[in-house]
């Protein structure tokens, strides 16, 4: 099906629907693409700041035991 075509009978369906409920599919909409637009942005060093620190816990511990031989 062409998907122009289809589009064009999504907005025929939603000019059928109440206000509110076209408010309510626009608001549902929006959140996708919120959504979607969250997944794709790149991450801020602030956002991913302490990830990892768990293997980096005792390597104080582990340097030193290794530098004394």
């Amino acid at each position: 099906m062409n998907a122009e075509l289809s589009l064009n009978e999504i907005l025929s369906q939603v000019r059928k629907l109440k206000k509110t409920e076209q408010v309510s599919l626009l608001k549902k909409i929006t959140s996708i693409l919120k959504n979607e637009e969250k997944s794709l942005r790149p991450a801020k060093l602030t956002e991913i700041s302490g990830i990892g620190s768990s293997l980096w816990r005792d390597i104080d511990k582990y340097v030193d035991e290794e530098s004394q031989w």
